[in-house]
């Protein structure tokens, strides 16, 4: 089994077992020594056994006694007194409008605490709203006067809970014990490695979850309330994130996609800075992501040890190309995430957003610490992220890497002048999706006064490769990852699992061919593929890409790191249907042009390259039997160190008060203008939307036309999410075509 080396916290149960213990109470699923799987109007949630707060409710007016059992109560915090009807109904309001874990029946039983200096007190209209209301049972703290009203039953206590969702159960010390809860979601897509909460042994570090509830096997993963995470008033407060498992965090295995690497190595005793730096901004960890062994570029059919995940969008069969693809898929596929973490070398962020239809950042090299990141090749390796939401993106984006040593901070007064835009590789195959990059162009220059340059891309290179060789120069790239990997990774692990188990470890193809490959490389071998990289880096930078005063990088790159809009799928013969085309990573492929590996560029020189999502466009499936859509993304290079410059024209053309903002066509999910009253800040809620139906795609599909024929379709948004509270809240959206820019 994939999994089978996880052993802190794992369930196999199955919904038939759930045992409803009163008509309309909590059901109970399963419990563990470490929690308790409930079912809440046929929602599972968990509860850790260990409580987070324990109150022993005092002075009470009214009849009755605190509930028994597991009781979902809602806890909230007022900063003003009297506390009025419309202040507990709003607030009631925003945690059904921001929160996707808490629900209605968590009003069972109230918690109101008063946070002022002085005495608090419920007006009346209050006291005649909990008097009118189903709750069962109310909870305030002793700094409010208890209210003389008989139902329902009230009582007092020293302290409350921060706000947000809970159960209690009641204590062995006539108390009560309020426990964290947590909605489970089901990894449909198998892009989590395991789920993951905090330790409930107190102090930092979190321990991996498994729990299966059905006989698919699929792992639920514990997400928490984005109500409570708001208690911290940080950048990142309310976002929960997942991290590829190439990235330490403390109590949590990395496995790096290995059986043996997890057996090898016990869970880290500290967590990468990296990942300390998100967490110091207030994002949430709640899980690992798959990846492919070691984070080398391996194929779906290259996965062996850790089965690779499944890409969300259209029939289901796509490839989401490399490392990263974990990450990818979960952002794709999973609204109850923000962001996801992946690392990029040789395009393992670039290339799985541009296959899930997702944002997606290679930073500048050298942006992070990557101290407790297992290394592929340190010369080339970054840390990025995906993300659905174009501000979002830019804002953590900034915050992320704010502290980075080779961003330029001088502040931009505008964008680069121009845009090399490779005559080789454009137009792609599908015009459709030529279309998308024809608009793209055309919204760079209108909006944001940046004029194409046409030109051949890979002839401006070769002044700058390595004896003027696009061969020889991934084959220099290929060696510092081989080589790298075999001395930091490799070889380690191989003498240390022979000294432990007496035996030889097995690998999945991949990596199997990379170490040896690796063994083969001398050093000195080594030290002149980093001499040359540094010689290209500098070549680059100085004359192609240049810096510029004013706008950081005098030009921008761009290309397509995806299909062109053609299918590539996970299963290898089924790229060889009429249409599709196999994803092209790093090694040699037949046919491949030098400008299939344009991802290469930004590898070696240090670059930072970000994926942007243009729409999306038709394709007939041969597996699904139906027409689906493919997303098309297009890829921008930027001068070393000017991050910041791109992350900002991601922002601008999301927001800079035209009609034709940049958003990823989202799993049939949009967002209506919504505000919150917590605190100012504004978080997302969703509705499916009705489908939208194109009178030429009707007709397209009715005639069977081939596939190179594909029409755009209005697809549905993703309204760009205000999770950081940076920005107004986006009003007056309409439907606009696939072309967003």
């Amino acid at each position: 089994m994939a999994i089978g080396f996880m052993n802190s916290i794992q369930w196999t149960v199955f919904l038939l077992s759930v045992v409803a213990l009163v008509a309309g109470k909590v059901g109970f699923i399963e419990k563990d020594a470490s929690g308790t799987i409930l079912d809440i109007s046929g929602q599972p949630y968990y509860a850790p056994l260990n409580p987070i707060l324990t109150v022993h409710p005092s002075k009470s007016s009214g009849v009755g006694r605190p509930p028994a059992g597991f009781i979902p109560v809602t806890s909230i915090r007022a900063p003003y007194s009297p506390i009025t009807k419309s202040f507990l109904e709003a607030q009631i309001r925003t945690y059904a409008n921001i929160d996707d874990v808490w629900t209605d029946r968590f009003l069972e039983s109230l918690f109101i605490s008063y946070d002022g200096q002085t005495t608090g007190f419920l007006d009346e209209a209050a006291e005649k709203w909990l008097q009118s209301s189903n709750i069962s049972h109310v909870y305030l703290t002793s700094n409010i006067r208890l209210p003389s009203i008989v139902s329902p039953p009230i009582s007092q206590i020293t302290a409350g809970p921060p706000a947000g969702p809970y159960f209690t159960t009641p204590s062995e010390s006539s108390g009560l014990n309020i426990h964290n809860m947590y909605r489970l979601r089901k990894d449909e897509y198998a892009s989590f490695l395991f789920g993951a909460i905090p330790n409930p042994s107190g102090g930092d570090g979190w321990i991996q979850t498994n729990i299966t509830l059905d006989e698919s096997g699929a792992q639920y993963i514990p997400v928490p309330s984005r109500v409570a995470l708001l208690t911290k008033s940080l950048p990142l407060s309310g976002t929960r994130f997942a991290l590829k498992d190439i990235f330490d965090a403390k109590g949590l295995p990395t496995g790096a996609g290995s059986l043996a690497y997890a057996r090898v190595y016990p869970a880290p005793y500290a967590t990468a800075p990296a990942i300390e730096r998100l967490l110091d901004l207030g994002a949430t960890i709640i899980g690992k992501t798959r990846t492919s062994q070691f984070a080398h570029g391996a194929q779906p059919w290259e996965f062996e040890d850790i089965p690779y995940s499944w890409n969300p969008r259209a029939d289901g069969h796509l490839t989401a190309s490399a490392s990263s693809s974990g990450s990818a898929c979960a952002i794709a596929g999973y609204d109850w995430l923000e962001f996801t973490v992946g690392s990029d070398t040789r395009g393992s962020v670039r290339k799985p957003a541009a296959f899930v239809g997702a944002y997606g950042i290679r930073p500048s090299h050298g942006s992070l610490d990557l101290t407790g990141v297992l290394p592929l090749s340190e010369e080339m390796d970054t840390a990025g992220f995906f993300a659905r939401d174009p501000r979002l993106f830019a804002a953590l984006g900034a915050r992320w890497y704010e502290e980075s040593p080779v961003r330029i901070k001088r502040q931009t007064i505008r964008f680069p002048k121009m845009l090399f835009y490779p005559t080789e590789h454009f137009p792609v195959e599908n015009p459709a999706a030529q279309a998308l990059y024809d608009g793209f162009v055309t919204a760079l220059e209108k909006h944001l006064k940046i004029t194409m340059v046409p030109m051949n891309f890979t002839t401006a290179l070769l002044e700058h490769l390595p004896n003027g060789d696009f061969n020889n120069f991934q084959k220099q790239s290929n060696l510092l990852a081989e080589y790298r990997s075999w001395i930091s990774v490799g070889q380690p692990l191989i003498e240390a699992h022979e000294k432990l188990f007496n035996a030889t470890p097995t690998f999945d193809p991949r990596p199997r061919r990379m170490f040896a490959l690796g063994a083969t490389y001398t050093e000195d071998e080594f030290v002149e593929a980093v001499r040359l990289r540094h010689a290209f880096r500098d070549s680059v930078n100085a004359n192609l890409l240049k810096a510029d005063i004013k706008s950081c990088s005098e030009s921008l790159f761009m290309y397509d790191a995806g299909t062109g809009g053609r299918p590539s799928y996970r299963v290898e013969e089924f790229n060889h249907i009429e249409g599709a085309v196999q994803a092209i990573l790093t090694g040699h492929t037949e046919d491949a042009t030098p400008s299939d590996y344009f991802h290469f560029v930004a590898t070696m020189a240090g670059l930072p390259e970000i994926t942007i999502p243009l729409g999306q466009v038709r394709y007939y499936s041969h597996i699904s039997r139906e027409w689906e859509m493919l997303p098309v993304t297009v890829q921008l290079v930027a001068h070393r160190g000017c991050d910041e410059m791109l992350l900002k024209l991601t922002d601008k053309l999301a927001v800079a008060g035209t009609s034709h903002d940049v958003c990823p066509p989202q799993l049939s999910t949009i967002h209506p203008k919504a505000q919150s009253p917590l605190q100012g800040l504004r978080l997302p809620f969703t509705y499916r939307p009705t489908a939208t139906e194109d009178l030429a795609f009707r007709a397209l599909k009715e005639h069977n036309e081939p596939l190179d024929r594909g029409v755009q379709l209005l697809p549905a948004f993703d309204l760009c999410r205000d999770i950081l509270g940076l920005q107004k809240a986006v009003e007056g959206w309409d439907d606009v075509a696939v072309n967003m820019v």
